[in-house]
């Protein structure tokens, strides 16, 4: 099945906002239900945390996704916060030179 390679769950902090955590394999057959996630939780008033901690693998789509989100918000959409990216992802972010473009928090709200 499409996407088997990816994990994704989405659970909602008491202190206000979203986790989307990602894990696996972030590419194009992953896209669809990924890029799902993320609209549903930006659906929301609260910040939305992206936890790429255990990502292993992410191409220009999985970026794509997170670069849609982040135009979504500058649209009015919830904010969207990457969390701990993985070393492959902080590798991609600063070979696109994106870094700059994505908000990044070290800590989830308590």
């Amino acid at each position: 099945m499409p996407g088997d390679n990816v994990q994704v769950e989405v659970r909602e902090l008491s202190a206000g906002g979203t986790v989307v955590r990602v894990a696996g394999v972030l590419d194009a057959l992953a896209l669809p239900r990924v890029s799902r996630e993320l609209t549903d939780a930006q659906r929301g008033e609260h910040p939305v945390f992206v936890d790429l901690s255990e990502v292993t693998f992410m191409d220009s789509r999985g970026l794509g996704s997170l670069l849609a989100a982040n135009e979504r918000s500058r649209e009015g959409a919830a904010p969207v916060r990457i969390f701990q990216p993985s070393s492959v992802v902080r590798r991609l972010l600063d070979v696109a030179g994106v870094s700059a473009v994505l908000t990044e928090v070290d800590e989830l709200p308590q």
